[in-house]
């Protein structure tokens, strides 16, 4: 291995102290999630035809939403597979395009009942609704359907900080600019859209918790520390992929390219940041006080999402070939990632 360019992916699995549990259902629902979005995009077929099968969005939404009843898991299904159709997206957008289908998205969600062109920074919404839009207000409708005004809030407000996020993505990609560590995870919390996903736990479980309870700064700590796990220990995983695309959107090319770290000493450097943000959510998961036997099951269940999220994102990275391709199994076993030019050239064919 020491000929090759490349870095083992630190042992993840050791810091993490939750097992991966798959829901009862999960590939059944999956695969009718995978029907429903086929269906109401009627434009983007070849583009869903490349993305969908090998993608596994509704095993990762199994892994993370393992506790939620049929009904509702089929949502979260439907919701994690329209974020990953936006982020692809977008991922091809400039700043400008990136506001028109910001506010292409924002007005489904005002008001899913029909398509109603409107304009961006002085040029016209598509006359004809486009797929995006379809799939988005198709699904805020079922889950305004069973959720309060809180919950639909909470989901809503996530969604403009990734938007906003992605924007700012947006234009750091296009000034090469490379921020520092810190202020990448700050951006970072917002361009994982993990803030809607877990608003959505909400929705997955048929709660609503209490304002003071999701404000209090405890919650909103865990909630940040998951945030930083899952995001920063997806950069790990994800980074060969978008390494072969020089997407400098990643953790590890931050330290190395900031701090001129060698690649393994980057990628360890990221791990120990995972751990930290672990040991702090437990930390103030211990501290966290009681509001009384019904409201204290609640928080049990949202709490139970938060921890399936990051042991579930360490299952499903080695599912899908998203991002270690055809031999993740072989990489998960002995943890090596090689990014040898021949490699990579294999990645670029296949993105």
């Amino acid at each position: 291995m020491s000929n090759k360019f490349g870095f083992v992916i630190p042992d993840l699995w050791a810091q993490c102290p939750w097992p991966a549990i798959f829901h009862p259902n999960g590939a059944a629902i999956e695969a009718e999630s995978d029907r429903w979005i086929f269906s109401h995009c009627p434009n983007n077929q070849a583009s869903l035809l490349r993305i969908v099968p090998s993608l596994r969005s509704g095993a990762l939404a199994a892994f993370c939403y393992n506790n939620c009843s049929d009904e509702r898991f089929r949502l979260v299904c439907d919701f994690i597979a329209v974020l990953f159709l936006l982020d692809d997206i977008t991922d091809e957008l400039d700043t400008m395009d990136n506001d028109l289908f910001r506010d292409i998205i924002t007005n489904a969600l005002i008001d899913p009942t029909s398509y109603r062109p409107g304009m961006t920074n002085g040029k016209e919404h598509p006359a004809e609704e486009p797929d995006a839009s379809r799939v988005v207000r198709d699904l805020w409708t079922r889950i305004c359907a069973v959720t309060g005004l809180p919950v639909q809030q909470r989901i809503m407000k996530g969604l403009q900080e990734y938007f906003g996020a992605v924007r700012l993505q947006a234009e750091r990609r296009s000034s090469g600019e490379i921020p520092s560590w810190e202020v990448y995870i700050e951006h970072r919390r917002l361009s994982s859209a993990c803030r809607p996903l877990f608003a959505l736990a909400e929705a997955g479980l048929g709660i609503e918790l209490p304002e003071e309870v999701v404000e209090h700064p405890l919650m909103v700590k865990m909630r940040n520390y998951t945030n930083d796990w899952v995001a920063i220990s997806n950069d790990i995983f994800s980074f060969r992929f978008e390494y072969a695309r020089n997407d400098d959107h990643n953790l590890i090319a931050v330290m190395m390219k900031k701090y001129n770290l060698d690649i393994q000493s980057a990628v360890d450097r990221v791990a120990d940041i995972c751990g930290d943000a672990l040991s702090k959510y437990l930390e103030a998961k211990a501290q966290f006080p009681s509001y009384g036997p019904e409201v204290d099951a609640q928080i049990q269940s949202f709490l139970h999402i938060l921890q399936s999220w990051m042991s579930g994102n360490l299952a499903w990275s080695f599912v899908t070939p998203r991002y270690l391709g055809e031999k993740r199994l072989e990489i998960k076993e002995h943890r090596w990632v090689d990014l040898s030019e021949e490699t990579l050239k294999e990645i670029r064919v296949e993105a």
